[in-house]
């Protein structure tokens, strides 16, 4: 759910851009600098530090424990409705009636439940994603003004479909997050290590 709720979110970021100057070749002619571009999977980066590891162990724990809970409820329903059907040939029609309304309710109350705690979870996650994504546009632009970029680009959200030349600082910046936001690694069996961002398609010379 994290995965989908980071996409919802990365697809509304903008991009980062910085202009390069011109320096000087000789006394009569000026030349622009190449120009230096980078790319960040934004995505890869709030999956990938602990700050985000942990707020998704958090959210899946209380998903769990509430699908187990909905779960027994689920149950407790589907026994209701067998019994009703079961029992419907010897009652009365204003038995029926009510058996068939307090079936309706619980279901409904049910569903309401699942959805509530649906959109909680949405909101929560969006929080946590937004939250991690304004430090690393502050790293990026950082990093972006000491390494001399003119431009960089969210992988994701840009339609970035060719650049030349792009340098990938996705790694860069978990790292750079990591050390200024240390935090308690949360340990799985499932943890995979961090994937490499997609790069951008270069041109061959």
């Amino acid at each position: 759910m994290m995965k989908h709720m980071v996409k919802y979110f990365v697809l509304g970021l903008g991009v980062w851009g910085m202009t390069s100057g011109l320096s000087a070749v000789t006394g009569a002619e000026v030349a622009k600098e190449p120009t230096k571009y980078g790319v960040v999977d934004m995505q890869a980066v709030i999956l990938n530090v602990e700050e985000g590891k942990a707020a998704r162990a958090e959210l899946e724990t209380e998903i769990k424990k509430k699908e187990t809970e909905l779960g027994k409820q689920k149950e407790e329903l589907d026994k209701m409705n067998e019994e009703w059907k079961s029992q419907a040939a010897m009652l009365s029609e204003a038995a029926r009636l009510k058996k068939q309304q307090d079936f309706q309710e619980r279901f409904l109350g049910l569903r309401n439940a699942e959805m509530s705690f649906q959109n909680d979870i949405k909101r929560r996650e969006q929080k946590a994603t937004q939250k991690i994504a304004v430090n690393v546009a502050k790293m990026v632009e950082k990093i972006s003004k000491d390494r001399g970029f003119d431009a960089v680009f969210e992988l994701n959200s840009s339609g970035l479909l060719y650049l030349k030349n792009p340098v990938d600082l996705t790694k860069d910046v978990i790292a750079a997050y990591s050390k200024q936001n240390p935090g308690k690694a949360v340990a799985k069996k499932d943890d995979k290590a961090p994937a490499a961002a997609p790069e951008a398609k270069t041109e061959k010379k």
